[in-house]
């Protein structure tokens, strides 16, 4: 098979690859540059009039992902997502400060024999 017949399918190959990372966050970059080049290996094997459904196929699924992929970036970049809640409330003053002091309590005896035993060795 010559080289220019294989160009579709090639496209095609690369677009599969581009929509099945699309989905993830970690994989939506390599899927975004993926289907862009397979798009335009889309487009350069349009000019094959045989494989023409070949390579219409492979860009119309490189143009999806790779729109699908930008999708996922922004999402996971929050730019949709800003709905003005917050997402994680801060405790009030008074509860961090009853927090820490029932912390501070509970580890009192052991801190004080930490103490003594360090005096006891610099004293040696």
């Amino acid at each position: 098979m010559a080289a220019g017949r294989r160009l579709p399918l090639a496209a095609l190959g690369f677009a599969v690859a581009a929509a099945l990372s699309a989905w993830n966050p970690l994989a939506a970059p390599f899927g975004l540059v993926v289907g862009l080049a397979a798009a335009v290996l889309a487009l350069r094997a349009l000019m094959d009039p045989q494989r023409r459904a070949w390579s219409a196929a492979a860009l119309a699924i490189a143009l999806g992902a790779a729109v699908a992929s930008a999708f996922v970036l922004a999402l996971t970049a929050g730019v949709v997502r800003d709905t003005g809640e917050v997402v994680v409330a801060a405790p009030a003053p008074e509860e961090v400060a009853r927090e820490l002091d029932a912390a501070a309590a509970r580890t009192r005896a052991a801190r004080e024999r930490a103490e003594a035993e360090r005096r006891k060795l610099e004293g040696r």
